[in-house]
C-alpha cells in the first residue's frame, strides 16, 4: 500500500495554503511551506496532492530515506536530476561546488555557502523557462549535507517563481523545522472524514461504540486507521484495545512489526536485506539475496503482502515506518549478514557513491574492531570532506574511530571528525570530539592539534584570557624542543588575549612568538604572523611609533603576498592596524583584494572578517553607504558561518552608522543583537564597540547626561583593559562633548587631559585634530579656543575623515556665532551641514540647520528621500550595482538568486526615482571595489 492511494479527505484549509504557494509560483512569486505531523497523518498524500495539480510546473521531488542518511548529498542529486544539464551554465565557482557535491569532479572543497548559492541559482535558473515545485518529502532523513544546501536557498527565495513544500515528522530533529520557515501542522481527520475512509477501504460501517473507539485511539491518524480495519473487522478487538490512547507511531510500529513476524523465513531475511539498502536499485538487491541463497522471487511474495513495490527497476518500500519495522526488528546478526551480503553485491561497480555505500556496508557488517572497515569508511569521510558534506564526513570519521584497533587510530579520527564539526559550525560537537581524542592517546602531535582546536572552539564559548592561558602553558612545553609548533600556538594565544581585552599579556605572548620565529626556523608566513599580532598588540597599548616600525619593514610581504595564503587572522588584523594608522589607501587595498580573491573562490567562511574590517575603514573615510552595506554583507555572512565575536563587531558597524543618523530604534535594536551574542562570551575588547555607538547615539540625540554616564563608564573600562590608542574606539571627542553638554566641565577636561597625554605618546592626525577641538571646547579665552579650532582645522586637512571635520566644523562656527562673529560663522556651519546631510547624518544635520538659522542665514532645501528608505539589502545591492558589477555579479556576491537583485532593483530605482545605474551612482558615495 503506498502512501497517499486514498487521496485527501478533510484537507480544505491544508490545501489551500498549498495552492496558495503554487499560485505565488505562476506568478513569479516564491514561498515555502513546511509540513509537520506524527506518521501516517497524510503528509505525504498532500505533497502527492500538490505534485497533481503542479500542472505546467517543473517538478523536482526528493525522498529522505533513514537508511541514506549517512551518504552526502543523495537527496540534493535526487531533487536537481530533472535539471543537472542546468548545471555547467551557473557561475563558475558555483558551478564546481555543485559538480564537487554530486561527484561529478574533483577538485578544491567546495564552500558550503557558495554550495547554497549554487543550489539557489539553478533553482533560479530552472524557474526562468516554467514556474518550479520542489517538494521534499521526509526531510528529517535528508541527509544534512543535502538538507543545509537546499534550507541555505530556500531562505533566499523571492521574486523566481519557485514553490517549496517539505514534510518532516514530529519529534524528529530536521534543518527544516528548526529555521522558522512558515510551517503547517497536520491533525488527524474530523470523525466524519475518518469514517468516511473506513468505509471506503473496508466497505464495511463505521459507526458505533467500536468506532469511536477506534477513533481515540488512532486520533483521526488515517494510515493508523487503514492499519486497523482488519482488527475493526473482528470482534475480538475491543476486548484488545486499552483504556488510553497509544502513540501512533508506537502503533504503527508494533503493526508492521506483526505483519513481519507472519512473513516466512526466506521473507523475513529478504526485507532486512531491502530494509538494509542504501539503494533502491533493484540490482543490487538481487545481487545481495543471491549472495544469502535467496531467490529473487521472494520479492514477489513481498510485494504480495503489500510490504514493498517493484517498478522500473525499484525497490520501494509502502511506507518509511515499515522500513524502519523491518531493519530494527531483525536481529543484530541478521542485519550484519544483510550488510554483508550488499557490500559484496557492490564489490565490481567503483562509483565514488558505490564505494561509499560498500564502505557504510562492511562498517555496519563489522564486529568488533576492524581496520579494514574502518579505513573504508575514513576514505567514504576524506571524500565526504571534499565535497563539502561536513556533516556526512563528521558521522563517518566517528565510525571509523569506533572501529579502528589502536588507540592512535581511533584519537586520529576523533580529530577528524571534530575538525569537520569545527567547519560546519558545530562548536559543541567539536569540542567533545577534540577531548575524546586528547584522552584516547599519549601521542603529542595528536594531543597538540587537539589542544589547539579546542582552545579555538572555546574561544566561542569560553573567556578567552582563560583560553589565553591554556594556550599559552601548551606552547610552554613545545619552546625548547618544538619551537615551530610553539609559535602558531603563542599567535593564537595573543589573539585571544586581545579580544579578552588582556593587552598587557597579549603584548608579552606576542614578543615571545616574535621571538621564537626569529631565533628559531619558522617559515616566513609563521614569522610574518607572529611580527602582525606583535605590531597589533603594540597598537592597543599605545605603542603606535613602534607598530608602525614593524609595519613598514613589512610592506614588501604585505603588498606581494596573496591575502589568502596567510592566516584570515593576520590579513584583518594588518588591514586593522593600517586603518588605526591612517593608511587608509593601504588597508582599503590589502582588504579589496582579499575580498576579490575570496570572491573569486567562494570561500564565505574568509569573507565575512575581510568585509568586517572593510566596513570600518569605509565608515572612517565617509563612505557611510558603502561600510552599512558592507557591515550588513559581513553581518549576515558572520551569522551564517558561526563566527559571533566577527557578526557582533559587524552589527557595531551597523549600530555606529545608525547612531551618528539618528536611527534609535534600528540602532538599539543592533546594540540588542550585540549583547546576545557577546555578553556570555567575555571578548572584552570588542564589547565597548557597542557602547561608545550607543553614546554618540544619546550624544546627537539629545540625551546628553545619558551619553555623558555611558561614556564615563566606556572610559574607565577602556582604562581598566590597558587600551592606550585613542584611535580605536574614538570615543574620547564624544566623551568630552558630553560631559560639558551635561554641565560637568571638570570631567570634561579630566578626559581631555587623558586624551591629549595618549596623542603626545602615539600621535596621529586624527588624534591632534578631534585633541585640539575639544580643547577649543574648553577654552575659557576665545583667542585660545579660535587657535584650538584653527589648528584642529588644519590637521583635518591631512585626515579623511569628513564626518570628523564636520563635527569641528560645526564647533566652530557655534563658537564663533556665540562671539558675535556671524558673518565668519556662516562659512564652517554651512560646510559642516552640507557633509552631515551627504552623510544623512540627521542629527547633526538639524544641529547645523539651528545655527545657521541662529546667525541669520538660511539653509537650503533638504535632499529629503533620496536613500533612508533603501532596506538593508536594497542598499547592498544598489552599492554593488554602482561599483560596476552585473546583476549575475551581484547575486553571487552577496548569495541571492539574480531574480531577486532584479527585484530589488526595481524597487531602488523606484524608490530614488531613477532611471539608470548611471544616476543611481550619483545618489550614493562608494569606493570602488
Amino acid at each position: 500500500m503506498r502512501r497517499g492511494r486514498h487521496g485527501l479527505l478533510s484537507r480544505a484549509e491544508e490545501l489551500g495554503r498549498v495552492r496558495q504557494i503554487l499560485a505565488g509560483a505562476r506568478r513569479s512569486r516564491s514561498g515555502v511551506l513546511v509540513v509537520h505531523g506524527e506518521p501516517g497523518i497524510g503528509k505525504t498524500a498532500l505533497l502527492d496532492q500538490a505534485v497533481a495539480e503542479a500542472e505546467g510546473m517543473t517538478v523536482l521531488r526528493a525522498t529522505g530515506i533513514e537508511m541514506e542518511a549517512e551518504l552526502a548529498f543523495a537527496g540534493l542529486g535526487e531533487l536537481i536530476r530533472p535539471v543537472e544539464y542546468l548545471v555547467d551554465r551557473l557561475p563558475m565557482p558555483q558551478a564546481r561546488a555543485l559538480r564537487m557535491a554530486l561527484s561529478l569532479e574533483v577538485a578544491e572543497t567546495p564552500d558550503r555557502l557558495t554550495l547554497g548559492a549554487a543550489t539557489l541559482t539553478l533553482l533560479t535558473d530552472a524557474a526562468a523557462t516554467a514556474p518550479v515545485l520542489v517538494a521534499v518529502d521526509d526531510a528529517h532523513w535528508l541527509d544534512e549535507a543535502s538538507a543545509q544546501a537546499l534550507l541555505f536557498a530556500v531562505r533566499r527565495l523571492q521574486a523566481e517563481g519557485v514553490a517549496v513544500l517539505v514534510t518532516a515528522r514530529d519529534g524528529r530533529r530536521s534543518v527544516f523545522s528548526e529555521s522558522g520557515l512558515p510551517t503547517l501542522r497536520l491533525p488527524g481527520l474530523e470523525p466524519a472524514a475518518a469514517a468516511a475512509l473506513v468505509r471506503r477501504v473496508a466497505d464495511m460501517p463505521a459507526d458505533g461504540e467500536l468506532f469511536k473507539r477506534l477513533y481515540r485511539e488512532t486520533g483521526g491518524n488515517p494510515l493508523a486507521l487503514l492499519e486497523a480495519v482488519p482488527a475493526l473487522r473482528s470482534s475480538s478487538w475491543a476486548g484488545q484495545v486499552s483504556a488510553g490512547p497509544l502513540p501512533v507511531g508506537s502503533r504503527l510500529t508494533a503493526a508492521y512489526s506483526a505483519q513481519l513476524t507472519a512473513l516466512p523465513e526466506p521473507s523475513r531475511r529478504a526485507v532486512t536485506v531491502a530494509a538494509a539498502s542504501y539503494t533502491d536499485d533493484a540490482a543490487v538487491l538481487m545481487g545481495a539475496l543471491r549472495a544469502l541463497a535467496l531467490d529473487a522471487d521472494v520479492l514477489q511474495v513481498l510485494e504480495t503482502a503489500g510490504l514493498i513495490e517493484l517498478s522500473g527497476g525499484k525497490v520501494m518500500f509502502a511506507h518509511p515506518l515499515l522500513r524502519a519495522s523491518a531493519y530494527h526488528t531483525a536481529a543484530p546478526d541478521q542485519r550484519r549478514q544483510a550488510h554483508r551480503a550488499l557490500a559484496g553485491a557492490l564489490t565490481d561497480r567503483d562509483g565514488a557513491v558505490d564505494r561509499d555505500q560498500r564502505s557504510w556496508h562492511d562498517a555496519a557488517a563489522a564486529v568488533g574492531p576492524d581496520p579494514t572497515a574502518a579505513a573504508a569508511v575514513a576514505d567514504t569521510a576524506a571524500r565526504a570532506r571534499a565535497r563539502g558534506a561536513l556533516p556526512a564526513a563528521r558521522r563517518a570519521y566517528e565510525r571509523a574511530a569506533a572501529l579502528a584497533p589502536s588507540p592512535v587510530d581511533q584519537a586520529r579520527y576523533l580529530l577528524a571528525a571534530a575538525e569537520v564539526a569545527q567547519l560546519s559550525g558545530r562548536g559543541d560537537q567539536a569540542l567533545i570530539l577534540a577531548e575524546a581524542a586528547n584522552d584516547t592517546t599519549e601521542d603529542p602531535a595528536i594531543l597538540a592539534e587537539a589542544t589547539r582546536l579546542r582552545s579555538q572552539v572555546m574561544l566561542l564559548r569560553q573567556p578567552p584570557r582563560r583560553v589565553h592561558d591554556q594556550l599559552a602553558e601548551l606552547a610552554a612545553g613545545l619552546e625548547a624542543d618544538q619551537p615551530a609548533q610553539a609559535v602558531p600556538l603563542l599567535v593564537a594565544a595573543a589573539g585571544a588575549a586581545c579580544m579578552g581585552g588582556s593587552i598587557r599579556k597579549a603584548r608579552a605572548t606576542a614578543e615571545r612568538a616574535a621571538a621564537l620565529a626569529r631565533n628559531g626556523e619558522a617559515v616566513a608566513v609563521l614569522a610574518h604572523s607572529a611580527a602582525v599580532l606583535q605590531a597589533h598588540t603594540m597598537m592597543l597599548a599605545g605603542e603606535r611609533t613602534e607598530a608602525a616600525a614593524v609595519f613598514n619593514s613589512r610592506e614588501e610581504f604585505l603588498t606581494a603576498t596573496d591575502p589568502l595564503a596567510v592566516g584570515v587572522e593576520v590579513t584583518s588584523f594588518s588591514a586593522m592596524d593600517l586603518m588605526w594608522l591612517e593608511r587608509y589607501s593601504a588597508a582599503r587595498t590589502l582588504l579589496e583584494r582579499a575580498v576579490r580573491g575570496v570572491r573569486e573562490v567562494g570561500s564565505s567562511e574568509r569573507l565575512a572578517p575581510y568585509l568586517t574590517v572593510l566596513a570600518e575603514t569605509q565608515l572612517r573615510t565617509g563612505y557611510w553607504d558603502d561600510a552599512y552595506a558592507l557591515a550588513r554583507e559581513g553581518a549576515d555572512l558572520a551569522g551564517e558561518t558561526g563566527q559571533p565575536v566577527l557578526h557582533a563587531y559587524a552589527l557595531s558597524t551597523l549600530a555606529r552608522i545608525e547612531a551618528a543618523r539618528g536611527r534609535a530604534a534600528q540602532c538599539s535594536e543592533h546594540a540588542r543583537q550585540f549583547h546576545g551574542l557577546l555578553d556570555s562570551r567575555g571578548a572584552e575588547l570588542v564589547s565597548p564597540y557597542i557602547e561608545a555607538a550607543l553614546g554618540l547615539l544619546e550624544l546627537g540625540t539629545g540625551r546628553d547626561s545619558e551619553a555623558a554616564a555611558r561614556l564615563n563608564d566606556l572610559q574607565q573600562r577602556v582604562g581598566d583593559l590597558g587600551l592606550r590608542e585613542p584611535t580605536v574606539l574614538q570615543h574620547q571627542p564624544d566623551l568630552i562633548e558630553a560631559n560639558l553638554a551635561a554641565d560637568d566641565p571638570s570631567a570634561a577636561r579630566a578626559a581631555l587631559a587623558e586624551l591629549q597625554s595618549q596623542v603626545q605618546r602615539a600621535p596621529s592626525a586624527w588624534g591632534h585634530a578631534v585633541a585640539a577641538r575639544c580643547r577649543g571646547l574648553v577654552a575659557d579665552g576665545e583667542d585660545t579656543a579660535e587657535n584650538a579650532y584653527r589648528e584642529a582645522l588644519r590637521h583635518h586637512e591631512r585626515l579623511q575623515d569628513p564626518f570628523a571635520k564636520a563635527r569641528t566644523e560645526l564647533a566652530y562656527g557655534r563658537f564663533l556665532r556665540r562671539i558675535r562673529k556671524r558673518r565668519a560663522a556662516r562659512r564652517p556651519l554651512a560646510a559642516a551641514r552640507q557633509v552631515f546631510e551627504r552623510l544623512r547624518a540627521e542629527p547633526w544635520t538639524a544641529l547645523a540647520e539651528r545655527e545657521l538659522r541662529a546667525a541669520g542665514f538660511g539653509t537650503p532645501a533638504r535632499h529629503r528621500g533620496t536613500h533612508a528608505e533603501l532596506t538593508e539589502q536594497e542598499m547592498q545591492v544598489a552599492v554593488l550595482v554602482i561599483k560596476g558589477h552585473t546583476n549575475r555579479e551581484v547575486a553571487a556576491a552577496l548569495f541571492l538568486s539574480v531574480k531577486t537583485v532584479e527585484y530589488h532593483l526595481s524597487h531602488i530605482y523606484a524608490k530614488l526615482s531613477v532611471r539608470s545605474r548611471v544616476e543611481l551612482a550619483g545618489r550614493l558615495a562608494v569606493t570602488g571595489d
